[in-house]
């Protein structure tokens, strides 16, 4: 029997997977992105390649534990890392739970999270778990489908860049009301290592093979490195207005049950070609709603994203303008979350009363 060899992520493979990764996130700082794969390229640089391993390949009983960045990115690029904010974080997991962290996973494989993710598998010596707990990039620290299996977020750590080191056990479902707070606190940003899981409960939650994916997609041209993930095309057309939503997602409503730190919006869009609809993306931090004349067309937890007509780029909703040209895809998600727990969990439309 040939012995399998585990794939390796050097300054190469780096550099595709910043590419590829950024493809996911709906709009990444571009300074605070710099940071992260700067900060990347200087672990790799310094502990040499990260092994990347499929989730079969994790010991069932092995300690894995999810890295993220939380708060703002912007605030990453305003106070720079020291570099030890991941390590600090997952030993801090390690004291709380009293095992050996044996793998790290991403919470989602979008943009500075994907690098710094990277940079924390470096800088504590461990292989990075081909997948993530997401498979899309959703706002609140619980809304995971390790969650769905079960799995507590807590105990938990936050780094930070001034050093200090907090951490949270909680019976609570909800964790993002406890964290938000400390992250503002500390500055804006911190490394958050939490989801102490065992290496059995990432086969049946992870979702896999996202890390190779964008590894994948960034070595690809232009359009073709989108292909990766499949994206079904809605549109292309010109963003004519911006509106304060009064969707299920506005002011007043009860269509999702958790506080998301953004403003509900409706983005316009005239299709530019085919049927010539208009298009009505309603969002919340993410679009969560795709309408062609009232029509629904797409929902969270499907991941609905803006690209640029231009070089491709995905729009964050809160950087849009009138005018821009733009494309409406939809990467589907993974299955889990469209069942009724993975759709009350994503706040998807519809999910609640």
């Amino acid at each position: 029997m040939t012995e399998t060899t585990d794939a390796l992520i050097g300054p190469a493979e780096l550099a595709h997977l910043a590419v590829g990764a950024r493809f996911l996130a709906a709009g990444a700082e571009e300074s605070a992105y710099q940071v992260a794969l700067d900060w990347a390229a200087a672990e790799l640089a310094a502990h040499g390649p990260v092994r990347l391993l499929p989730a079969e390949r994790v010991a069932p009983g092995g300690l894995c534990v999810a890295i993220t960045l939380a708060g703002a990115s912007a605030a990453l690029a305003e106070s720079l890392p020291t570099g030890d904010e991941p390590v600090r974080a997952v030993r801090a997991v390690e004291q709380l739970t009293g095992r050996r962290a044996e793998a790290v996973v991403l919470l989602n494989t979008a943009a500075e999270n994907a690098l710094i993710g990277l940079a924390a598998a470096a800088r504590c010596g461990l292989p990075l778990v081909d997948g993530d707990a997401c498979g899309r990039v959703l706002p609140l620290l619980e809304q995971t489908l390790f969650t769905l299996a079960g799995a507590s977020a807590t105990p938990l750590a936050l780094a930070t860049p001034g050093g200090d080191v907090v951490t949270v056990r909680s019976p609570r479902d909800s964790v993002e009301e406890l964290v938000r707070p400390l992250v503002l606190a500390a500055g804006g940003w911190a490394v958050v290592a939490g989801y102490p899981v065992d290496g059995a409960l990432l086969v049946d939650a992870l979702v896999h093979g996202t890390v190779s994916r964008a590894v994948e997609a960034g070595a690809r041209e232009g359009a073709a490195r989108f292909g990766a993930w499949r994206p079904r095309r809605l549109c292309r057309g010109r963003v004519v207005a911006l509106e304060p939503s009064v969707g299920p997602y506005g002011p007043g409503s009860t269509g999702t049950p958790v506080s998301l730190p953004s403003r509900p919006t409706s983005v316009l869009v005239d299709e530019e070609d085919g049927l010539r609809r208009r298009f009505r993306l309603e969002a919340h931090n993410d679009v969560l709603l795709a309408l062609a004349d009232g029509a629904v067309v797409a929902a969270a937890p499907d991941h609905i994203l803006l690209v640029t007509g231009g070089d491709g780029r995905v729009l964050d909703v809160e950087r849009v303008v009138p005018g821009l040209t733009v494309e409406v895809i939809v990467i589907e998600a993974a299955p889990a979350w469209h069942t009724p727990e993975g759709r009350a969990l994503a706040g998807a439309v519809g999910a609640h009363p």
